[in-house]
């Protein structure tokens, strides 16, 4: 395997590595805070290293008291 591929995960294994609750990540890919760089069926694949870091970026914002409207604005920039 490469290591462009090692570098893919769906977003149960996602949750899995990182304790979170799938339901929650799912919640962050329907509001666009989270985007998948590709699909298989109806799974979507993510770029494990990236991801990982804008849900670190979601969790301190929210704890700094930021929407998620806010945060998707700051994702964006």
């Amino acid at each position: 395997m490469t290591q462009q591929n090692e570098n893919l995960i769906s977003l149960n294994e996602l949750a899995k590595e990182l304790n979170l609750n799938k339901s929650k990540l799912s919640y962050y890919v329907r509001h666009g805070l989270l985007n998948p760089i590709s699909t298989v069926g109806r799974m979507g694949i993510f770029d494990k290293t990236k991801t990982t870091e804008i849900i670190k970026k979601i969790k301190e914002e929210q704890k700094n008291g930021k929407t998620l409207d806010e945060i998707k604005g700051l994702l964006e920039d």
